[in-house]
């Protein structure tokens, strides 16, 4: 089965604190739903405008409401500057059923989508339907694996406008000529949506430029990673969750000294540590067979969450592995054991008793924001 893994990348107009691009995602096991809005002008009104758009449209998509309701809804919703003509916010949303493998893609007045297959741009016939006077564009795919579908705002393609070089915009055919180059160098997508705004902070250098969003939607093989955190409260349960959560699909990661010790009491087998992996900051990780990889909690887990909220760049070697499993999984489910570590309860110890379920609910929210199916149960 198929699943798909949305990266994005933006940049602000020069001068602005916020931009005026905005993109939403949500994803669920059969349905995963992508919006992506340019809000008219700058700033704080063009952000609240496409914040508005994507989030209704994202939503009522991903609850299969009929794409003319939706975009009636939107339309009726969004004012129309009087001087231009035309609404305050542009939309472009795309949703993916992973259980028939088809792909639906609805436009209105966006600037570029591309879909991409074996590194060459596909043209995809489009549909026209007119609601409220506006018209709509629509097309349906069924995508293989490794098919890259781009979506960017006019910030991207009218980069550099005004300059000797581009003085009408870098335009769509750069734009295309650069994902190819990038393609066939195996560049991945979340480093081409990067590459593309940072390329368009060049072009824009000396001009005014304008807000830019890149989104890069690819479809590929459900990943799934699975976490068991902290020892179960009930002890006598221990060998019935052990094997509960070895019984799932995916990968298996164990965090914490304590229940690693769990595991080698119900497998029977022992962890070998890899002295090799130590750092100032973190313990060894650990290897056992069936688990592909077992790492120290608490300080771990709370690197792991600096790292995604952008409060720490560089990581040890088993919070980096454990961070690069989670951002190239799909799906994460985390076990998280409710007993208290007694080392939690020292006054003189930083950490609270509460601290390992914050750290993960943050973690799960992080990953579901940034497109991901999480789920947190506790045991």
């Amino acid at each position: 089965m198929l699943t798909c893994e949305v990266n994005y990348a933006f940049k602000n107009k020069q001068g602005e604190e916020i931009c005026g691009d905005s993109i939403c995602v949500k994803k669920g096991e059969r349905r995963i739903a992508v919006s992506a809005s340019d809000g008219l002008g700058s700033g704080v009104k063009a952000s609240i405008l496409s914040t508005l758009t994507t989030s209704m449209a994202t939503t009522m998509l991903f609850n299969n409401v009929p794409t003319d309701e939706v975009f009636s809804s939107i339309l009726a919703t969004l004012p129309v500057c009087k001087v231009r003509g035309i609404s305050y916010a542009n939309l472009c949303s795309v949703v993916f059923d992973t259980e028939t493998n088809v792909c639906h893609i609805v436009e209105y007045e966006f600037p570029v989508v591309l879909y991409f297959r074996d590194k060459k741009l596909l043209q995809i016939d489009k549909k026209q339907i007119t609601v409220l006077g506006r018209k709509i564009f629509f097309y349906e795919i069924s995508p293989v694996q490794g098919d890259l579908l781009f979506l960017m705002t006019d910030g991207v393609s009218q980069a550099g406008m005004g300059t000797d070089n581009f003085p009408l915009g870098f335009g769509v055919q750069n734009i295309v000529r650069e994902i190819k180059v990038l393609l066939e160098n195996r560049i991945n997508s979340l480093s081409i949506v990067r590459h593309l705004v940072k390329l368009t902070e060049r072009l824009d250098k000396g001009t005014r430029g304008d807000d830019a969003l890149v989104a890069a939607i690819h479809f590929k093989p459900l990943e799934v990673v699975n976490l068991f955190v902290g020892p179960p409260e009930d002890k006598s349960k221990d060998e019935e969750i052990v094997k509960k959560f070895l019984s799932r699909k995916g990968k298996k990661i164990v965090c914490g000294g304590t229940t690693a010790q769990i595991f080698e009491r119900v497998l029977g087998k022992k962890v070998e540590l890899d002295i090799m992996s130590f750092t100032e900051e973190l313990p060894p990780i650990g290897r056992m067979n069936g688990i592909d990889l077992v790492t120290e909690g608490i300080v771990t887990l709370t690197h792991v969450f600096r790292y995604l909220q952008g409060q720490q760049k560089k990581l040890g070697y088993g919070a980096a592995m454990l961070t690069e499993m989670l951002l190239k999984a799909d799906e994460i489910n985390f076990t998280v054991g409710r007993a208290i570590n007694p080392a939690h309860q020292n006054p003189l110890f930083s950490h609270d008793i509460s601290l390992k379920f914050r750290l993960v609910q943050d973690i799960a929210q992080i990953l579901t924001k940034m497109g991901k199916i999480v789920k947190v149960e506790y045991c």
